[in-house]
């Protein structure tokens, strides 16, 4: 992956169960004790993410994650803290999120939860048959496992229920993307097809027409910032790793799909690492959202509106502020050296503030020589100073005198 230099996975755990020679033994369900994503670090950072220019209200996404090592083990803590950090990029960009974080994750509240999503996440162990009999073929694999039960292909293929063309996205889990925590450089290709095949079938059956693998959560975080840029489902894949290294191929179990996999070298020991199934030429839409209003809009029309915010704003009129960023105002207009976050400040309008922050406001551009916190700390705007410096907001200057707003031209 673009982001993965050279992951390298040493004394992994091994799992050892006991078979009887049982084929309905084999063919229980069961997880690797060490899931994919576990060694690799939590998020520490940001990744650098493109500004959207498509939006996400009117959109719905259902977040999920398994028990790895208890309910509140450091593993646990570790991938739901990296989910987090994918939820917030969807809120950022209008999404509606339900989250589902152990133990507080039953299957029938996902169910429910599910119906008319745009985009499913999990992260967690993934669920295959096979864990100690090298080379680790696989019965079967596919589903969720979120601590007190196991979900089935069959359960997700019939109990969730997504708009159609919905995303689901994968992070750190076992077979999602090929190998799982002890399998690397052992399988090759026709196993990796095998599990990719079969862990997305269920999705796509159900309506899914983007199914995304990785391990690593910067990579996660990228591939949703990329969602709303109106890139497609397979350039938003190839975006984040190496043409030549990626294997396409026809869905072998879903017809009109691609099934595209990802292999690290050394030939001699592969690693499968990230993957995707469904339609490359998707694009992430709703016809609940205000998407299309939003990419058309002309520039003419965008600083109309631009005008509009900045007048709502003298006005006090946050109804009317909050429309015309609905209606494409820039977030970012300039009046006259002035940003729009910086008079909403001033007219002491925290809700405006929030929504412009929400649709990529510069947190720290400068008006006067201050940025947004340092305005809010000076006009002592508690509730919006508070918000500005969680979102990391910076200080310019020592705040103890209101800065001259310039006057309304009307």
């Amino acid at each position: 992956m673009k982001f993965i230099s050279r992951v390298f996975l040493p004394n992994l755990i091994v799992f050892t169960l006991i078979f009887f020679g049982s084929d309905q033994i084999y063919s229980q369900p069961v997880h690797p004790k060490s899931a994919i994503g576990e060694t690799l670090a939590g998020i520490k950072k940001r990744a650098e993410l493109p500004s959207p220019t498509v939006s996400g209200s009117g959109l719905k996404a259902v977040a999920i994650v398994g028990e790895v090592d208890g309910n509140d083990g450091p593993k646990t803590r570790e991938y739901v803290n990296n989910i987090k950090g994918l939820v917030k990029v969807l809120k950022d960009r209008g999404v509606s999120v339900s989250e589902f974080y152990p133990p507080n994750n039953p299957w029938s509240g996902i169910q429910e939860a599910s119906r008319n999503a745009n985009i499913v996440l999990y992260a967690g162990h993934g669920v295959g048959t096979n864990l100690n009999n090298p080379p680790y073929d696989q019965k079967s694999v596919g589903g969720f496992y979120l601590g007190k039960e196991f979900v089935s292909n069959e359960q997700i293929s019939s109990g969730l229920k997504p708009v159609p063309g919905a995303i689901v996205l994968f992070l750190g889990a076992c077979f999602t993307a090929g190998n799982m925590a002890y399998d690397m450089g052992v399988i090759r290709d026709e196993e990796t097809k095998k599990r990719i095949s079969m862990y997305s079938s269920p999705f796509l059956e159900t309506g899914f027409k983007g199914y995304y693998a990785t391990w690593a959560p910067w990579t996660a975080q990228t591939i949703l910032a990329l969602l709303f840029t109106n890139k497609n489902y397979g350039d938003v894949y190839f975006s984040q790793t190496n043409p030549g290294e990626v294997t396409k191929i026809s869905h072998p179990n879903s017809s009109g799909s691609v099934l595209f996999y990802h292999t690290k070298p050394p030939a001699s020991r592969p690693i499968y690492d990230y993957a995707f199934a469904g339609d490359s030429s998707g694009v992430l839409k709703s016809e609940n959202s205000n998407t299309e209003t939003e990419t058309k809009i002309s520039e003419e029309e965008k600083q109309r509106q631009s005008k509009i915010l900045i007048s709502a704003i003298y006005d006090k009129n946050e109804e009317k502020s909050l429309q015309s960023l609905t209606n494409g105002a820039d977030p970012n207009a300039d009046y006259q050296g002035w940003r729009p976050i910086h008079l909403a400040i001033v007219f002491d309008l925290p809700n405006v503030v929030k929504e412009l922050v929400k649709r990529k406001a510069s947190i720290n551009a400068q008006a006067e020589g201050y940025t947004p916190l340092s305005m809010a700390l000076a006009y002592e705007r508690k509730e919006i100073s508070e918000f500005l410096e969680k979102e990391g907001g910076t200080r310019s200057r020592a705040a103890f005198k209101k800065p001259n707003i310039p006057n309304l031209k009307k």
